[in-house]
Formats: C-alpha cells, sequence, structure tokens
C-alpha cells in the first residue's frame, strides 16, 4: 500500500542459498532491510533462511529475546522499528518476498 517495491533474486544450489540479489525502491527502512537481508542470507541453507526471517517477524512484533539474537547480525539495529508499528511492514517487506521466493 505504501508502495515500496522489492524484487529478489536467489541462485540456490541444493539446499543452500549461493547468492541473494535485490532490486528496490522505497522507503531507508525496506530498502536498508533488504540490503542486510541479503548479506545474512549468502550460504545459509533454505532451513536456516527460513528460521531467520521467523526470528525477524518476532523482533518486528516486539519479541524481546528475538532482538537479542546475534543470529540476526546488523539485522538487531532495526529492533526500534517494532516501537512504529506502521514502519513494520517496511522492514518486513523483504523478508516476505524471501518466503514467498522459498514456497515455488
Amino acid at each position: 500500500m505504501c508502495g515500496d517495491e522489492i524484487d529478489l533474486q536467489l541462485r540456490v544450489d541444493g539446499e543452500v542459498i549461493k547468492d541473494v540479489r535485490f532490486i528496490g525502491r522505497g522507503c531507508s527502512i525496506s530498502q536498508a532491510a533488504a540490503s542486510m537481508m541479503t548479506q545474512l542470507l549468502k550460504d545459509k541453507s533454505i532451513a536456516e533462511a527460513r528460521t531467520l526471517a521467523d526470528r525477524m517477524s518476532a523482533m518486528m512484533h516486539g519479541d524481546e529475546a528475538a532482538a537479542r539474537d546475534k543470529a540476526l547480525g546488523e539485522l538487531r539495529a532495526l529492533a526500534g522499528v517494532a516501537k512504529f508499528p506502521v514502519r513494520v511492514k517496511c522492514a518486513l517487506l523483504p523478508w516476505n518476498a524471501l518466503t514467498d521466493a522459498l514456497k515455488s
């Protein structure tokens, strides 16, 4: 609804994400989240990627344990976005794109 867009490209070898790229436009939160996500997912298994997506979602919905989870790496810097519910969708946009991509 806000107009942000993320086109996500994955190169998967077997069950491992070998490369992740995105093309996007939108607010700084969605673009930063996408950029950090691409760095985090390289060489992760699909199962690990799904787990990270769940942890990111939990963090964005105020889960303080998720916000301390070192597995999220630099994405933990976005924990404060949880205080602004209207912006949560921005931070989760690339993760929703990932979840959709992994379904296919």
